[in-house]
C-alpha cells in the first residue's frame, strides 16, 4: 500500500476520521491525501459577491483551512508522513472518484457522520451512499473510533452467491497489512451443501492466513452480526459489497450500507 485518500468536510465530526486515517498512514508508512470539495458560486450570486468571489478566492478560502489541518498533522507525526492537501469545487460524491484515480489511492478513508452524526445514523451519509459504487476499498470511520492497531478483524460473507475473487484478495492483502487475526462468519441457521463448499473453498484461500469460519444463527442479519461484533470484541468490521442494479441499489439499503451505518468500529468495505 502506498497512498491513503481521506475526505474532510471540516465538519464537527470531520477529525474521526482523518485522525483515524492519519495514525493508520503513520503504522503503514503510506502516503496521505486530504481531500475537501467546497461548494461553487451558485449562479444567482449577487454581483458583489462575484466581484470578490472568484474562482481563485473560492480556491484560496478552502485551501487554507487544508493547509491549517495539513500543519497540525504533520505536527502530530513529526513529519513523518508524506501529506499533501487537495481541494476540488463540486460535490464530494462527483470528484472522489476521479481523485482517488488520480492519487492513485489504494484505500479511501470516509467519515459515517459529518454535522448531523444523529441523522446519518437514522437516515444514511454520503460514505454509506457511495459503497455500492466504490472502485476503491473504503473505511468507514463512525464518530468516537480513536485508532489503535486492530487486532482482531470479522470478515461477514454471503455464502448465497458467488464470492467475489477481488474482493477476497483485497481482505488478505489487509489482514496482512494490518497483520490482524481473522473470524470469518456467515449468517446461516442451516447452510446447504453449496454454502458448505464455498466455506472450505473461503478457508482454503486463507490456507495461510490464521483465521476461524463460523456459520452462526440469526434471520436479521445486520442485528445477527451486531451481536457477534460486540461479543467477540471486533476492532475492524470487513464486508464485501454486493453489486446491485441501480434502482435496488436507491430504493434498498444494502446489508454492508446498514452495518456501516449503525457499527460503533470502523467498517472495511472491500472490493
Amino acid at each position: 500500500m502506498t497512498t491513503i485518500l481521506v475526505t474532510t468536510d471540516f465538519s464537527a465530526g470531520a477529525h474521526w476520521a482523518t485522525d483515524y486515517a492519519l495514525e493508520l498512514a503513520r503504522q503503514l508508512h503510506t502516503r496521505l491525501v486530504v481531500f475537501h470539495a467546497y461548494d461553487p458560486l451558485p449562479n444567482v450570486t449577487p454581483a458583489q459577491e462575484w466581484l470578490t468571489s472568484t474562482p481563485e478566492t473560492q480556491y484560496f478560502l478552502a485551501m487554507r483551512p487544508l493547509s491549517l489541518l495539513r500543519d497540525q498533522m504533520l505536527a502530530k507525526t513529526d513529519g513523518c508522513v508524506d501529506i499533501s492537501v487537495v481541494a476540488q469545487p463540486g460535490s464530494p460524491g462527483a470528484h472522489l472518484a476521479e481523485e482517488a484515480a488520480s492519487a492513485n489511492a489504494d484505500l479511501l478513508v470516509m467519515g459515517v457522520a459529518g454535522d448531523e452524526p444523529k441523522l446519518a445514523r437514522e437516515l444514511g451519509s454520503l460514505a454509506t451512499d457511495l459503497i455500492p459504487r466504490t472502485q476503491v476499498p473504503m473505511l468507514l470511520v463512525p464518530p468516537g473510533a480513536v485508532f489503535q492497531a486492530p487486532q482482531n478483524m470479522v470478515l461477514a460473507v454471503d455464502l448465497a452467491q458467488p464470492i467475489n475473487a477481488l474482493a477476497m484478495a483485497t481482505v488478505m492483502r489487509f489482514t496482512k497489512l494490518l497483520n490482524v487475526s481473522l473470524d470469518v462468519v456467515c449468517i446461516d441457521d442451516e447452510p446447504t451443501e453449496t454454502q458448505q463448499k464455498a466455506a472450505r473453498h473461503i478457508r482454503d484461500l486463507l490456507l495461510n492466513q490464521p483465521h476461524t469460519f463460523s456459520f452462526i444463527p440469526g434471520f436479521d442479519v445486520p442485528l445477527a452480526l451486531d451481536t457477534y461484533f460486540e461479543q467477540h470484541k471486533a476492532d475492524l468490521i470487513c464486508l464485501l459489497p454486493k453489486p446491485h442494479n441501480k434502482l435496488r441499489t436507491y430504493l434498498l439499503e444494502s446489508v454492508t450500507q446498514e452495518v456501516s451505518r449503525l457499527a460503533t468500529v470502523p467498517v472495511l468495505a472491500a472490493v
